[in-house]
């Protein structure tokens, strides 16, 4: 990977932050110093227009890309109240536009493309997303994304660059003792102690972007937290606000997303007790997570998350959800460990094929609601709240929407 990092910041912070994000901050502080600060409202209000004209801009669709580019980073975190778990973390920011001001930036094309890893040795390009590129100037909603079991940071990598264009920064973590590298060589860590811990790592996520010390809490802004999980991460994101096990509540997430959720765990007494907005999202085909036992039965319980919505997606596998079609063809032929090739191969296999509705719309329908869902609910653009109806869900006929609250 590029973007390797270095630890910056004051003792005990729980933020390690890469150089090449460090450096293009305090560029952009430069910057702002010749062209005036940042308006008090959300970053993505002001744009520069054609012409070097400026102006508002009409709210993109939330399945079209945004405003911004997208910026990619990896950091590591820490958490001071567990020594020695180690977060490495995947970052994707809005990168700033062709011209700040009166100052010209490099084009995006001259940052390099950003890459995930697959496997050791193995990669996949981005075709939107770019390291090292500087971040926008303002500060941002938080999004914390937690992926599913035996999975990785980089699960939902489609869905993290969607929302870096729409004017947010997005975290995801890999959950130490859960992710595919581990369960394939059997170090996966007992699933009961993992329930607690990847809500641990959530909240030092949250913390190591939002404490007043760390370098990092000048690109967010503290009051607008989400957290999106899939399959066991959206039991972790269903839970983040109540807590579950040994793990407390977080009071700082704001809204939640659950996608294809492993939420048949949680008691009805739980469910009960979340407060904050919920988007639900499941395929009517999961295995693994059914969506009858999982994502319905949460909508359902869920009486005091207002508004709550539940979509469910017609021939949706667990993992059309997840970047399983391009991580499988990125190890064909490539000298990975057999155990992370017969996941990726067989998960494949009943994926990103008929009768399994089409991914790559999958992802857009995703894209689309989770979007739409953050923007109106941590942004308050209620312009957004028409392309959550039953009307605007037309535009996916394989899906069907439900909202209640």
């Amino acid at each position: 990977m590029r973007s390797v990092s270095r630890m910056v910041g004051s003792a005990g912070s729980g933020a390690v932050v890469p150089r090449a994000l460090l450096v293009a901050a305090l560029l952009l502080g430069l910057l702002l110093c010749l062209s005036g600060p940042p308006s008090a409202g959300p970053a993505r209000a002001g744009v520069v227009l054609a012409g070097g004209s400026t102006g508002v801009a009409p709210p993109a669709a939330p399945d079209e890309p945004g405003p911004f580019t997208a910026g990619y980073q990896t950091l590591t975190v820490s958490d001071p109240g567990r020594p020695g778990r180690l977060l490495t973390t995947s970052v994707w920011y809005p990168g700033a536009p062709a011209r700040l001001g009166p100052v010209a930036l490099p084009p995006a094309a001259q940052y390099p493309m950003a890459r995930y890893p697959v496997a050791p040795g193995v990669d996949v390009s981005s075709a939107l997303a770019h390291e090292e590129i500087p971040v926008a100037p303002g500060r941002f909603p938080l999004v914390v994304v937690s992926h599913g079991s035996a999975g990785s940071r980089v699960q939902l990598a489609y869905l993290a660059e969607a929302l870096a264009t729409h004017g947010f920064v997005v975290a995801a973590p890999d959950h130490p003792g859960d992710t595919m590298i581990e369960a394939a060589e059997g170090r996966q860590a007992p699933l009961v102690e993992l329930a607690s811990d990847r809500l641990l790592d959530v909240s030092a996520v949250i913390s190591a972007f939002t404490k007043p010390d760390c370098p990092l809490s000048r690109m967010v802004r503290a009051d607008e937290v989400g957290v999106v999980g899939f399959s066991f991460g959206g039991l972790t994101s269903a839970v983040s606000t109540v807590g579950f096990l040994r793990a407390p509540a977080d009071p700082r997430v704001r809204a939640v997303v659950g996608i294809a959720p492993a939420t048949e765990v949680v008691p009805e007494r739980e469910l009960d007790r979340v407060r904050v907005p919920v988007l639900l999202v499941g395929g009517s085909d999961d295995l693994a997570a059914p969506v009858e036992r999982n994502a319905g039965r949460t909508f359902d319980g869920l009486h005091g998350a207002h508004p709550r919505y539940l979509v469910t997606v017609a021939g949706g596998m667990h993992n059309s959800f997840t970047e399983i079609c391009a991580q499988a063809a990125a190890v064909r032929d490539r000298p990975v460990p057999e155990g992370v090739r017969v996941r990726l191969e067989v998960t494949a296999e009943v994926t990103c094929r008929p009768p399994a509705v089409d991914i790559d719309r999958a992802h857009r329908l995703t894209t689309y609601y989770t979007v739409a869902f953050l923007e109106r609910r941590l942004l308050g653009a209620t312009t957004h709240d028409s392309f959550l109806t039953p009307a605007a869900a037309r535009r996916f006929p394989e899906a069907l929407f439900h909202a209640a609250g």
